[in-house]
């Protein structure tokens, strides 16, 4: 999966570029309403867009990215602005303590040590400082409601997670965390409805036929049933 990760084909990624610059506002507000700025990093910080953004706010960023093709655009993004490492987390040989920040929106997902990916996060942190993360939510009412239709359910992800889950996760890890939450992402109406169409949602194909013309290029927030969750190193 790391090698996939490595060699992966960018394409679709950078075609919800309209939408993926709205949910990483919407991340940088979770963040700004928590903390000043400071030292951050970007755990799978894809093409760099949300950093390229915190940094616009103030903060001194770095970045990890396993794909090559999107830490080669992320590293073109902010030179000048920012460091970017290739390769993962746990590959990396970052100093310790050393970050105010850390967030890793989308990933816990697809690593397969959870609680040890959350220590080397707790350790890469300075005292008080704070981790952002965003994971699917098996106890959403999307999750629930949609069961094996659910869009989330992707063989990339090896774990899902709840509030609980979550908090015990944390606690094995060295962390407290302050707050959960709920924030939509964007998405073209033509990509939704490509994902829905991939999971058999009733009037899903109907819809996808009309989304192929102009309609399917209009950016929709949508809930997909996820919780994101921020935590701040115990001292």
């Amino acid at each position: 999966m790391a090698d996939l990760y490595r060699r992966m084909d960018p394409q679709v990624y950078e075609a919800e570029a309209a939408g993926r610059t709205k949910t990483a506002l919407r991340h940088l507000r979770i963040v700004q309403r928590h903390q000043p700025p400071g030292r951050m990093l970007d755990v799978g910080c894809a093409s760099g867009l949300f950093l390229k953004m915190a940094s616009g706010a103030g903060w001194a960023v770095e970045g990890i990215e396993p794909s090559e093709k999107l830490y080669s655009t992320a590293a073109t993004e902010l030179a000048g602005i920012g460091q970017v490492h290739c390769g993962t987390l746990e590959e990396s040989d970052l100093p310790q303590e050393s970050f105010d920040a850390i967030t890793i929106w989308d990933v816990l997902e697809h690593v397969p040590d959870p609680v040890g990916f959350l220590a080397r996060c707790q350790s890469l942190l300075k005292q008080q400082g704070h981790l952002y993360l965003n994971v699917p939510n098996l106890d959403s009412k999307e999750a629930r409601l949609l069961g094996k239709r659910w869009p989330l359910l992707l063989a990339e992800h090896v774990n899902y997670f709840n509030r609980n889950s979550l908090t015990i996760c944390g606690q094995k890890a060295g962390l407290e965390w302050l707050r959960f939450g709920q924030r939509p992402s964007s998405f073209s109406a033509g990509y939704i409805l490509y994902r829905l169409a991939q999971h058999n949602i009733p009037g899903s194909s109907f819809g996808l036929r009309l989304a192929r013309g102009p309609l399917g290029k209009i950016t929709i927030p949508i809930y997909l049933g996820e919780i994101y969750a921020v935590g701040r190193r115990c001292s």
